[in-house]
């Protein structure tokens, strides 16, 4: 949504880019996600996250943020961030710090109800590499605006609020992410950058997913005044909650391993269950599930013929892996005795009404 009036720009400051463990300043206020949490979300820029259908499968980058109702990601007043924190887990690479804008105004005549225009890049902050299984400090220079919410009868100011994002900048590096049950999210693909979204810009970007369920594991240290941000402000009412997000999670899988071996005519499909509880079937098929092929192989291709190789079910725990055992059919005994693999594509329905189906290819060796 654009705002009448267009968005205010604010002055830009150069990061400095330095890994250090450095601690909040006595004057800092430390405002984010909780880093005490250990990050378990597996799944990488690359492989998209749920519910899969938004989000691009391949995205050399991905951009994150996180925010009510769980650790809220805005800035809790006008500074200077002197420090990012970011936790990852045993698997990392470069990443980046990124400064968003959401912009508030009271709509006339619908009192409760404003406009509310996200999200726009403020800024970039510096690319680093954080360690390993540990939290990860940056010093930096960034300074972010949060403007009070205008009076009642004020119909033309656009209020701005900053609030922090996180840009992974590898396609096979999981977003540092812990799966709380409650955190609002929001997901771009591939990042933004200076080359494809400079900063501040005039235009809001559209995510590809917004979900619940996961707190991106970033924090920072505000301090007021710095040079190049506005002072900090007298108290005043709330500043406005983080734009509204799916009111639901919904299952959803991953398969982490794409060649299956299968002895004694039973393949073990390793499924990682996300965010929610998942319960379902999975088929061992000949072509994917009707509705899922892109544009392309649609236009291409002869609808196929569909076998069935295999059917299991499962149900398996919110953040967990579990081995599905799918004992193959007469049909795909065959197939596999007639070569030692096959590409096959494993479909997963969900319980009625509980989440989307996927499709994935998958290699079945013998």
């Amino acid at each position: 949504m654009w705002l009448p009036g267009g968005r205010r720009l604010a002055v830009a400051a150069s990061a400095i880019t330095l890994l250090a463990s450095v601690p909040a300043g006595a004057s800092a206020t430390t405002f984010g996600a909780d880093l005490n949490n250990v990050p378990n979300n597996p799944t990488t820029c690359g492989e998209g996250i749920a519910p899969y259908f938004s989000a691009p499968i391949g995205s050399p980058s991905c951009m994150y943020y996180s925010g009510a109702p769980g650790p809220s990601s805005y800035a809790p007043a006008s500074g200077t961030l002197t420090a990012v924190h970011v936790r990852v887990g045993a698997t990392t690479g470069p990443m980046q710090v990124v400064i968003m804008r959401s912009l508030y105004q009271n709509k006339a005549g619908d009192p409760g109800h404003p406009y509310f225009a996200c999200c726009f890049v403020e800024r970039y902050g510096p690319i680093f590499t954080p360690q390993r299984n540990t939290v990860t400090t940056v010093v930096t220079n960034l300074p972010v605006t949060e403007e009070p919410t205008p009076p009642a009868d004020d119909f033309s100011t656009n209020a701005a609020g900053d609030f922090l994002a996180l840009s992974v900048l590898a396609p096979n590096v999981p977003i540092p992410a812990f799966g709380d049950g409650r955190s609002g999210f929001a997901g771009y693909y591939p990042a933004p950058s200076e080359a494809t979204a400079p900063a501040p810009g005039p235009t809001p970007l559209t995510a590809a997913i917004e979900n619940v369920g996961a707190q991106v594991l970033l924090s920072a240290d505000l301090e007021g005044g710095g040079a190049g941000a506005p002072p900090l402000p007298t108290p005043q009412p709330a500043a406005p909650a983080p734009p509204p997000v799916a009111p639901t999670p919904v299952p959803s899988i991953a398969l982490p391993r794409l060649t299956i071996p299968v002895k004694n005519g039973t393949a073990t499909v390793p499924i990682q269950c996300l965010l929610v509880n998942c319960a379902g079937v999975i088929n061992l098929q000949s072509a994917q599930l009707a509705g899922l092929a892109s544009a392309a192989s649609k236009k291409h291709a002869k609808k196929p013929k569909l076998v069935s190789y295999g059917t299991a079910s499962f149900s398996l725990k919110a953040n967990t892996t579990g081995k599905v055992k799918v004992k193959l059919d007469v049909a795909g005994r065959k197939l596999l005795k007639a070569h030692s693999n096959v590409k096959v594509w494993a479909n997963v329905r969900f319980t009625a009404g509980s989440g989307k189906p996927k499709s994935t290819r998958i290699t079945l060796k013998r």
